[in-house]
């Protein structure tokens, strides 16, 4: 089988968890198939070195007047460069599949262009990209969003989130000069965002109808969309899996150090402030590594991190190259995510090195892990409620025990790349029906 898989980027660009999954995803695939990974050049794809499988470089996505609320380009959705780019590669590679994993700094056309071509695509969604104009269902100042029930809401949202950036390049910052239009305090009704982003969920709902099968990884993410206007037929879970043997167990001595741990960006949704917050206020013998890019003198969040973190128990390591040292050097992995999260890989990672989690009790990570089994969940609300699990496995080593006992291994990449090909196989016959009997499913995110 030929298989196209496409994402927005790729280590070592960026080594988020949809670009590595992508990566493995490929090298897992081209063992017994014919693989290409498409994704922007300057996002990893000119660098991007994926064992078995060819790496295609497509156009570097540039801000679109039509867009008009991007606040940088990736954001946008009409890109025309790489519509040209992306029809390019089906007539070259002729895949028998084509699989999005995300759609940002490309194009919505993508999925449409497959079904005008033939090619059966699917679409994995790794986060709410495609409902939500500022992709994590989260309002401005932090807070969580029910969902796109309208174009005001969304426009109002955007416009807010806009004069933020604008007021913080005022106030010294980066800014931004392909920023849409100042819309004034947030006026939804202003057409220099209500219009386009009307504009913008036309085109992402086409995006999404045009797709003959979307995947989710988690039942939260799953059924968020069903309530957006996804008709379920359309939309399955599968969850990723992953490198199962990568990671190790770094064992436990209870009469050592208690080591929390957290692995991935250190960026404010990340919700590691609150982590240290918490951490500030465990007694006894326990220390908190943090791994990830850390540049306290570049960063601001960064740097209050930095600020934050006084106590010598806490300690920044930096990027790491190894994903499993993390979770082996740990003894309780902990994710305190402010937003929804979808289906954390970290989670299953911390998994595989027999390491149990303490995560927020919201999203697809409340779906991962079982209280009181395999790790805790606490009040995403509360720095208290965090501050109360970590003191709970600080004082209790025999508990800390039990909970590594409860520990089971995550799926398997192998197990999660045969689901894949199956859904893959079953795609063929499904689209000549579609196309012999005309039907279509409309989708629409502001659907009643």
């Amino acid at each position: 089988m030929r298989i196209l898989l496409v994402a927005h980027a790729l280590p070592p660009d960026t080594y988020g968890g949809t670009e590595l999954y992508t990566e493995r995803l490929a090298e897992a695939f081209a063992a017994d198939h014919e693989v290409t990974v498409a994704a922007p050049s300057d996002r990893g794809a000119a660098a991007a070195d994926v064992p078995g499988a060819s790496v295609v470089g497509l156009p570097t996505p540039t801000t679109q007047p039509e867009d008009g609320v991007a606040l940088d380009p990736s954001a946008g959705v009409a890109q025309s460069s790489v519509d040209a780019a992306f029809a390019d590669l089906l007539s070259t590679f002729d895949p028998d599949v084509a699989h999005f994993q995300h759609l940002k700094g490309l194009s919505s056309r993508l999925p449409r262009i497959c079904a005008s071509e033939g090619v059966p695509s699917v679409l994995t969604l790794h986060d709410f990209w495609t409902a939500c104009h500022r992709e994590q269902l989260t309002h401005p100042d932090g807070s969580l969003c029910s969902g796109p029930t309208c174009v005001g809401k969304c426009a109002n949202c955007y416009a807010n989130a806009v004069g933020e950036a604008v007021a913080d390049a005022a106030d010294g910052g980066e800014g931004d000069d392909d920023s849409p239009p100042e819309a004034g305090e947030g006026d939804a009704t202003f057409p220099a965002f209500a219009e386009p982003v009307a504009r913008r969920t036309a085109r992402l709902d086409d995006a999404l109808d045009a797709a003959d099968l979307l995947v989710s990884p988690s039942a939260f993410l799953r059924d968020r969309f069903v309530e957006f206007g996804v008709p379920p037929g359309d939309i399955v879970q599968a969850r990723n899996g992953i490198w199962v043997d990568a990671f190790r167990d770094g064992g436990y001595d209870p009469d050592s150090t208690l080591a929390f741990g957290y692995a991935g960006r250190l960026v404010e949704e990340k919700g590691v402030h609150r982590l240290l917050a918490a951490f500030a206020g465990v007694e006894g013998d326990a220390r908190l590594d943090v791994y990830g890019r850390f540049d306290p003198e570049g960063n601001d969040y960064h740097a209050r991190l930095a600020d934050a973190a006084a106590d010598d128990r806490v300690r920044f390591h930096g990027y790491y190259d190894d994903p499993a040292t993390p979770f082996a050097e740990s003894d309780v992995f902990v994710l305190p995510s402010t937003w929804y999260e979808n289906s954390p890989l970290v989670i299953q990672e911390a998994f595989a090195a027999g390491t149990p989690v303490v995560t927020a009790d919201r999203g697809g990570m409340a779906e991962l892990v079982t209280h009181g089994v395999d790790g805790f969940t606490f009040d995403p609300e509360s720095v208290e409620s965090l501050r109360a699990r970590l003191r709970t496995l600080a004082s209790n080593p025999r508990l800390v025990a039990r909970l590594r006992e409860g520990v089971e291994p995550p799926k398997r990449l192998s197990a999660h790349a045969g689901e894949l090909l199956d859904l893959y196989a079953g795609l063929s016959g499904a689209a000549e029906s579609t196309a012999e009997a005309g039907d279509g499913h409309p989708v629409g995110v502001f659907d009643s």
